[in-house]
């Protein structure tokens, strides 16, 4: 497309933005929660977690199935078209000018997703707020309304992302990566997957639940090209990129959406090296939560907000706490507060939870 048409100024997206809200998009990603992208699903957020990849371990669950992860919605779509660019012509918004980071999101987890469901995400354009940086100026966050529903027009989820979309500032921009004195030396994520403890089919009864406890943490150890890899393409699929599309992008190796080439993560993302995609994060808050819970518990409410980035090299650790419980149309609920931080005791990303309990007296 011509030079002209590009849209190069933060002032142009928010106008050409407030144009489209309201508007839902045409696009309806549609994936299969079978058997085998269940498991690369896990494979791709680090969560081996048996109820959803052992199909003994889940028939005698409370299922009496393989079932998917509640964060599955992401292996359908990462629900951030929207909110990236609104219904404008996507041609006409280039990380050359205008860079975007994953912000945050709330789901509201309505029904389980079953094994062989067919799940589609829909998008609707919601609003944009401009916010003002110390560090990177003006920014738009913008808000994508994101609707899944399975095979049988049943609403999964309900979810809010949020996108913030700023001017290019040229190159990276500086983050908190030195280790604390103390920290440990990096772990390979890998060993960290089969040695994880899980509540598993032991129940967790709201009454044995305390304000204060805290979670069991989650170390997601040093984040890799590997786990950058295992998330792109187990997650959001394989695809080869057109010759337009790395011209376009400025990079040559487009794989994760620029993710891999640390050049273009500078100069079109303002990151200062190869980074992580924002959901990934978080998949990580949602996996400490439903790690604690066990197998009849359930995932109610996540909202997370990502306020730092996650770099190749960075080493992670997720963190939990219950900080309230009630009781509320006969369910028996707990909220959690999460946060992961990395080897610089920086917290880059921030959750809450809302999970329903069994309780001895229903």
């Amino acid at each position: 497309m011509a030079e002209g048409g590009l849209i190069s100024t933060i002032d142009e997206f928010e106008t050409e933005y407030r144009k489209t809200i309201g508007q839902t998009l045409a696009q309806r990603p549609t994936r299969q929660a079978n058997l085998d992208n269940i498991r690369r699903f896990g494979d791709g957020v680090g969560d081996y977690n048996p109820l959803w990849r052992d199909e003994t371990h889940a028939s005698a669950s409370r299922f009496g199935m393989v079932t998917a992860p509640p964060t599955f919605l992401y292996g359908v779509s990462l629900g951030v078209v929207a909110g990236e660019t609104g219904n404008i012509d996507r041609a006409r918004v280039s990380t050359q000018f205008l860079p975007v980071n994953y912000a945050g999101v709330q789901i509201d987890f309505l029904r389980p997703i079953w094994r062989d469901d067919w799940i589609t995400c829909t998008e609707r354009v919601g609003e944009t707020v401009r916010k003002q940086s110390g560090r990177i100026g003006a920014i738009n966050l913008n808000t994508g309304l994101v609707t899944y529903t399975n095979q049988r027009q049943e609403v999964v989820a309900d979810v809010r992302t949020t996108m913030a979309r700023f001017q290019n500032t040229g190159g990276s921009l500086d983050y908190e990566r030195g280790a604390k004195e103390g920290a440990s030396r990096p772990e390979p994520a890998d060993p960290l997957v089969w040695e994880r403890q899980r509540r598993g089919a032991e129940t967790r009864y709201w009454e044995d639940v305390a304000v204060g406890d805290v979670l069991p943490e989650l170390p997601k150890g040093t984040y890799s090209v590997s786990e950058l890899f295992l998330f792109t393409y187990g997650v959001l699929g394989t695809y080869r990129t057109t010759r337009a599309a790395l011209e376009a992008s400025g990079s040559a190796e487009q794989g994760g959406g620029g993710r891999f080439d640390a050049d273009h993560a500078k100069d079109r993302r303002n990151m200062p090296g190869q980074f992580d995609y924002g959901p990934q994060r978080v998949c990580w808050l949602a996996q400490i939560v439903t790690d604690w819970m066990g197998d009849d518990g359930t995932l109610k409410r996540l909202t997370a907000s990502i306020r730092h980035p996650n770099i190749v090299g960075d080493t992670n650790t997720v963190h939990g706490e219950v900080t309230g419980k009630s009781v509320a149309d006969g369910e028996h609920l707990v909220e959690v507060r999460m946060q992961n931080v990395n080897q610089s005791g920086l917290a880059t990303a921030f959750g809450t939870a809302v999970v329903a309990l069994p309780s001895r007296g229903a």
